[in-house]
């Protein structure tokens, strides 16, 4: 993907928007079937079937220890099989936004997997680091 071409996917959590770069999507899709995982930690409410790869569910809100929203999630954003074999549950999918609507500036301290924050027209948005969430949740899950 090159620079011109970079583009952010937004979503909400928790009530809040958050952001993550849209070349570490494989897709989106709605609430899947989900069967359970014996032992998982409370913030893996199971694992799909996707396009015939089990991939583990992370309720990524309570991974995040974010609450104070509406809650509920509606959808499910599969992450770039290169990067793990993992979905982030999420409330629900905002928009894509290209780079050229988003301006990146650093992200004060305490905001965990943040890379920074978007500057949107309609406020700051963070965005996350998926291969840093992935790296840190296969180690919440194989103990």
């Amino acid at each position: 993907m090159t620079h011109a071409a970079h583009k952010y996917l937004i979503f909400t959590m928790a009530g809040r928007h958050y952001a993550i770069d849209l070349a570490h999507v494989a897709e989106v899709v709605e609430q899947p079937a989900i069967w359970p995982i014996p032992v998982a930690p409370p913030c893996y409410p199971g694992a799909m079937n996707f396009h015939g790869t089990i991939v583990a569910v992370l309720d990524l809100a309570q991974f995040l220890g974010l609450s104070g929203g509406p809650g509920g999630s509606e959808k499910t954003i599969v992450i770039d099989t290169r990067i793990a074999a993992l979905a982030f549950s999420v409330e629900g999918i905002v928009r894509i936004t290209p780079q050229g609507q988003a301006e990146l500036s650093d992200t004060p301290g305490g905001e965990a997997f943040a890379l920074g924050h978007l500057n949107l027209p309609e406020g700051k948005v963070i965005l996350l680091d998926a291969a840093a969430i992935a790296e840190h949740a296969a180690d919440t899950i194989n103990g």
